[in-house]
């Protein structure tokens, strides 16, 4: 199989077709895994200067603290509410992204409202492809989450410290994982099946075609992260006034020091959020002409 030549038709059909672009972004509304920070060594200062917002400092200081259980909970609600949407936009952005680029691969005439209309009738299936192995993770952690628990009561942590190495596990299988289900929707909609069919037809691909899947994660892998880094680069260098602010010590972090973040930050955002997106369509593109290229009937010459 050429990857190569793979890669070069998932690109010609994003640019062509810049439609797909929009799906790309709804695609990408749950995409980003989360991470972690932490403060090592001193604590650095981070807050306003008192005369930045003297009205948002009143209006804080001026609700009652019995509010402030009702306000944690209300937005508790808008942040799952929001993170339901972003999962319902990823969902319709993803099939119209799979139903685009098989059409494309067709050599068919493909605009936004027709791919997003053949990829949102999949809609409900590939929302349970989604669901069932967040469900069946949590039914495989709870447990092991509590046998932590108990284990790190009964050798007071030694046992946890021990089983540390299998931890980093998780971020390989997470990625397979994520790969597996990816190609399970594109079966889904591709091949028009059902649920079950399509993890059954997933898991096949990838047990017969396991070295060109694993080549074409690792070029996209690596793609992926130095596009991620150039598109991150901005804000980096927006953000050098706060940590030479932070870096400094002495004096607090003020609103001059962010000012610069915010402005070129909201400037930059859209450019970003599009960039993200022509790289979402781009990455979709390629799994899904590759699973057409490893699922196509072979011709027997004549």
């Amino acid at each position: 199989m050429d990857i190569s030549a793979i890669l070069k038709r998932s690109w010609d059909i994003t640019w062509k077709s810049k439609g797909l672009w929009v799906l790309g972004i709804l695609a990408g509304c749950s995409g980003g895994g989360g991470g972690g920070s932490s403060n090592a060594g001193r604590t650095a200062e981070y807050r306003f200067s008192g005369d930045d917002f003297p009205q948002i400092q009143r209006w804080v200081e001026g609700i009652p603290e019995e509010a402030w259980g009702t306000i944690a909970i209300a937005a508790t609600g808008v942040v799952l509410l929001l993170a339901l949407g972003a999962w319902v936009l990823s969902t319709l952005g993803n099939g119209g992204l799979i139903a685009g680029f098989g059409l494309a691969d067709s050599n068919e005439t493909i605009t936004l409202g027709l791919a997003f209309r053949e990829g949102s009738r999949y809609f409900w299936k590939l929302l349970l492809i989604q669901i069932i192995p967040v469900l069946l993770t949590l039914l495989l952690f709870i447990p092991v989450i509590l046998g932590f628990v108990a284990l790190g009561v009964l050798t007071a942590g030694i046992g946890i410290a021990c089983l540390l190495p299998l931890l980093c596990l998780l971020v390989p299988a997470s990625i397979l994982l994520n790969i597996y289900l990816l190609i399970t929707q594109i079966a889904l909609v591709n091949d028009k099946l059902a649920v079950g069919a399509a993890f059954k037809q997933a898991w096949e691909v990838i047990r017969k075609e396991t070295g060109n899947i694993l080549i074409l994660a690792i070029a996209l892998g690596i793609g992926n992260f130095i596009a991620s880094l150039i598109l991150a680069l901005p804000f980096f260098l927006l953000a050098i006034p706060v940590f030479i602010g932070i870096a400094g010590g002495g004096d607090p972090v003020t609103m001059a020091n962010f000012t610069p973040l915010l402005v070129g930050g909201l400037i930059y955002l859209p450019i970003g959020v599009t960039a993200g997106g022509i790289l979402r369509t781009f990455i979709t593109g390629s799994w899904t002409l590759t699973y057409r290229e490893m699922t196509a009937p072979e011709i027997v010459p004549a």
